[in-house]
């Protein structure tokens, strides 16, 4: 039997622990919830509550949950309750339990029990899970997401990846691109830096420029700004530049977690669209990697064209679900039910366009 307790994350900042993704270590989850708080919507939820469950064995901790309660709004007065893994509501990496000893074919089942006698709420959701996650044993997994990836240390190097990962179309899109900078008579350069407040006005500044193309900017909003500065300041962060006669015109911001380099960002200043300055900053953000000897680079959640120039293979993320036998769930169930379902197939062909593309 495992024994299961609440704790606050001023007592989980105590706990020295490894997890398997960065938006379940204690610095992600920390400035995340520091950070969107307050912040009430239906992306976000509403009554947001911490929940960090700590998982014991004859007294030694074997595995940390960390939930958060929240409320949400449908049809403008239907409220419905929900618990979720804290910090899956946006800008997440990969979520799981975090595991630190082995554990049997019962906890799983006793995990859920003790969640449900201790916490009221409608549904449960958990997003972005690896297929390896232990609560497969007792949920069904649907397909959700992925994280595109160049799995660097399995290649030789960085020109046996470009031969053999790069399509022919896009070498030559690379090296057209490097062409018309060169006879239009800008001098590219490629700089790789450390994020700090400076830097960050260029970064900024570059992402604002999708408003060109209707799009939004996640600097836009205050509130992710300040979680990305934290991210920026709580793990080790750089920035590749690429300029143009020293002005930056595009930029791959990254964050280092074991080896392994993810992408949070990045963006071209679309003023400068017809060179293909996005391509050649990410080009050579991936050549870095190589140099710097990471076990993988991680183009971040979300099955984006873009990222497919690069990579073809992804890490899947998956969802899974439960609900209380409450009137409110019972109601709401089959319109959950239609979503996952719905996105599920979504995923799935997009999965299959990509490797048919291969």
């Amino acid at each position: 039997m495992y024994s299961f307790h609440s704790i606050s994350l001023k007592e989980l900042k105590e706990i020295h622990y490894k997890s398997n993704f960065p938006s379940t270590s204690f610095e992600w989850i920390f400035n995340w919830f520091s950070v969107f708080k307050n912040v009430e919507n239906n992306v976000f939820g509403y009554k947001k509550k911490p929940y960090i469950i700590a998982s014991y064995m004859h007294d030694e901790l074997v595995a940390i949950i960390p939930l958060v309660k929240l409320t949400r709004i449908y049809y403008k007065c239907l409220q419905l309750e929900f618990v979720e893994f804290l910090g899956q509501q946006w800008s997440c990496v990969g979520e799981d339990l975090i595991v630190l000893k082995e554990l049997d074919s019962s906890y799983t089942e006793e995990l859920i029990h003790w969640i449900k006698k201790h916490i009221k709420f409608h549904f449960i959701f958990f997003k972005y899970l690896p297929k390896s996650s232990v609560l497969n044993k007792k949920y069904k997994l649907y397909h959700y997401s992925g994280a595109p990836i160049i799995p660097v240390s399995s290649y030789s190097s960085y020109e046996d990846f470009y031969m053999h990962a790069y399509a022919k179309k896009f070498r030559k899109k690379l090296k057209r691109t490097q062409r018309k900078i060169e006879k239009d008579g800008f001098n590219l350069q490629l700089s790789y830096e450390e994020i700090n407040r400076n830097n960050f006005e260029d970064i900024k500044r570059i992402a604002k420029s999708k408003e060109i193309d209707g799009k939004s900017y996640v600097y836009g909003d205050p509130n992710k700004e300040k979680f990305h500065l934290s991210l920026y300041e709580s793990f080790p962060s750089h920035v590749m530049f690429a300029k143009f006669n020293n002005t930056p015109v595009a930029y791959v911001a990254n964050i280092d977690v074991d080896g392994v380099r993810i992408g949070l960002d990045c963006a071209f200043d679309r003023h400068y669209r017809i060179y293909g300055v996005g391509v050649q900053c990410m080009d050579c953000n991936i050549q870095n990697c190589f140099k710097e000897h990471k076990k993988k680079f991680s183009f971040g959640a979300g099955l984006d064209d873009y990222k497919f120039q690069f990579t073809h293979k992804v890490e899947d993320y998956y969802m899974s679900f439960d609900f209380t036998y409450r009137l409110k769930s019972l109601l709401a169930l089959p319109y959950f039910l239609y979503r996952l379902r719905r996105e599920d197939k979504h995923v799935l062909k997009e999965l299959a366009k990509l490797h048919c593309d291969v």
